[in-house]
């Protein structure tokens, strides 16, 4: 089987991130094949990608609402002449337009439903009023067209997501919305050095810097730990709009000796294994990839319930799942971790357990026999 995977770029991301780990296991398979397309040239994974073949398309797709859209699908239909693809799987928006906007007969086509797509909300009174509302809704249309030509199936990763998908899709593709969790390349996290340092509180979070990650929180979570005369170090991983505005506020604070901010990292893992527990503050979780990385390594994670990592976080199991955004409730349990060695070491063990379950060799078995359906 051959499977061509298409995604807009590999900036940093899960949806990246999954691609990659999905496009490398499928090439482990002798029976199988696959080739990363993606739309532009970003690669912020090239450690990751060295042995994943990788084509650049320099086709486009413009739809207008206005005006006439701009289609050239030459190199696109040329790539897919010479691999031949069984199957096409898609990731993010900007992937949908593209690869659907011609259908052909002989491939089957999947959606990686990677959250709950904006794009696809249902038509309201405020469509009206919007010029992106408007143009998203007609894109939507345009896209519902040929996924009904196509007989699309969609990969949700959560049970809410899958909800969502169900409930803004027409009635004939809503029975092909299976829900799939997203995986980890569980080898690469379960063979960290973990070194146990516990001098300190030790603190990793990993994400984009947008408003849902929600990182400000971690400004008050760190003087509510200060103010108990903990030790605490904070590192926080990513980049996005909102690095800048919470840089500003950590330094304002007198902080940066606390809270560290390096970036975007070649090698996450390197920075789990130096710390010795996972924060999450996101306030919107479609599911929750990097919760599982660092529980692979045996990281107990303390996260904020938002709404698609539910069941990912089990109290008193692997970590603790709270349901208020507030600061002394998430210092309340990061104190606990670090003074309760025996709670710990119980929970650091059932974090590896629980994200074993989602490796992504049982992963891609799934989803072959997916494809394999009728």
């Amino acid at each position: 089987m051959k499977i061509l995977y298409i995604i807009p770029n590999l900036r940093k991301g899960g949806a990246e991130r999954i691609a990659i780990d999905i496009c490398r296991e499928v090439n482990l398979r002798k029976e199988h094949q696959a080739i990363l397309l993606v739309l532009s040239g970003e690669n912020e994974y090239s450690y990751q990608t060295a042995d994943i073949p990788i084509r650049k398309t320099s086709s486009t797709v413009q739809l207008s609402l206005l005006r006439k859209n701009k289609v050239d699908l030459r190199d696109f239909e040329l790539a897919v002449k010479e691999f031949q693809p069984d199957i096409i799987h898609s990731h993010l928006f900007a992937a949908e337009i593209f690869s659907r906007e011609k259908i052909y007969n002989h491939i089957k086509y999947f959606t990686h439903c990677h959250d709950n797509m904006s794009q696809f909300r249902n038509f309201s009174q405020q469509t009206f009023f919007s010029k992106k509302l408007l143009t998203e809704f007609y894109e939507k249309q345009h896209l519902l067209k040929n996924y009904l030509k196509s007989n699309n199936k969609f990969i949700a990763i959560s049970a809410h997501t899958k909800k969502y998908f169900e409930s803004v899709l027409p009635v004939a593709l809503q029975p092909n919305v299976f829900q799939q969790h997203n995986a980890i390349d569980f080898k690469l996290f379960s063979t960290v050095n973990r070194k146990r340092n516990f001098d300190k509180i030790r603190i990793v979070n990993v994400g984009s810097f947008i408003p849902l990650k929600n990182q400000q929180l971690f400004i008050a979570i760190a003087e509510e730990l200060l103010q108990r005369k903990l030790s605490v170090e904070i590192v926080l991983l990513g980049k996005g709009p909102t690095y800048e505005v919470v840089k500003e506020q950590v330094e304002r604070k007198k902080l940066t000796g606390i809270i560290l901010m390096p970036g975007n990292v070649e090698r996450v893992e390197n920075y789990y294994s130096t710390a010795n527990m996972y924060v999450h503050t996101s306030t919107s979780e479609a599911f929750g990839l990097v919760l599982l990385e660092a529980m692979a390594t045996g990281l107990p994670a303390v996260a904020l319930d938002a709404r698609g990592n539910l069941g990912l976080v089990n109290d008193n199991e692997n970590g603790f799942m709270l349901h208020e955004q507030s600061a002394k409730v998430f210092a309340d349990k990061i104190e606990l971790l670090f003074t309760d060695r025996k709670l710990y070491d119980k929970l650091s063990a059932g974090a590896i357990d629980f994200a074993r379950q989602f490796d992504i060799v049982n992963y891609v078995d799934k989803l072959l026999n997916l494809y394999a359906q009728d």
